[in-house]
């Protein structure tokens, strides 16, 4: 896919990290605003955190991402990494080489839960499977244990899941 101006795509270049952007909302004008990248070793698009805080400030973040320690990018596993935005530390859940990850969703695991206290969902593809799909559900608090429960899928599925998770009480009751 070419840019606006006729040169090629450059993935390396084009690639997405999780940023931070400042402005200085006191001036009348905004004039000028300030970019961070705070994880640069990872790379990845669709972040999420616990829905409960958006708008809000917080600690902890989700990334769908392929391993950053790889040595080789393309044969990198696919990850979903938790970074801690208190203290900078990251842990991975690395699904392996053969398994694309898709956008995951946070559920928190009860109605008074901690901030990132709760589960990670998302759609695990299984291309050495002829692209077979799982569900994986990781414990939040501790991804580098793998999943806690996997539903195996008969069939390929769409990976994305571009949603949120809505507890039960929250749901309108059918008439």
């Amino acid at each position: 896919m070419p840019q606006r101006d006729g040169s090629p795509w450059n993935p390396v270049t084009g690639s997405s990290h999780i940023t931070r952007l400042s402005a200085d909302l006191s001036r009348r004008r905004a004039t000028g605003y300030n970019i961070e990248t705070l994880y640069p070793n990872h790379v990845g698009a669709l972040p999420r955190q616990d829905d409960r805080y958006n708008t809000m400030p917080y600690r902890y973040g989700f990334l769908p991402c392929p391993d950053p320690a790889a040595r080789d990018p393309r044969n990198a596993g696919a990850c979903y990494a938790r970074f801690d935005h208190q203290t900078g530390r990251d842990t991975l859940f690395n699904a392996g080489a053969t398994t694309s990850l898709a956008e995951c969703c946070f559920a928190p695991k009860h109605a008074d839960a901690r901030e990132g206290e709760g589960y990670l969902m998302g759609v695990a593809t299984r291309n050495d499977q002829g692209g077979r799909a799982d569900l994986v559900i990781l414990d939040a608090e501790h991804l580098d244990d793998g999943p806690i429960a996997t539903v195996h899928l008969p069939m390929r599925a769409v990976g994305q899941i571009h949603g949120w998770w809505v507890p039960e009480a929250q749901l309108p009751i059918a008439g």
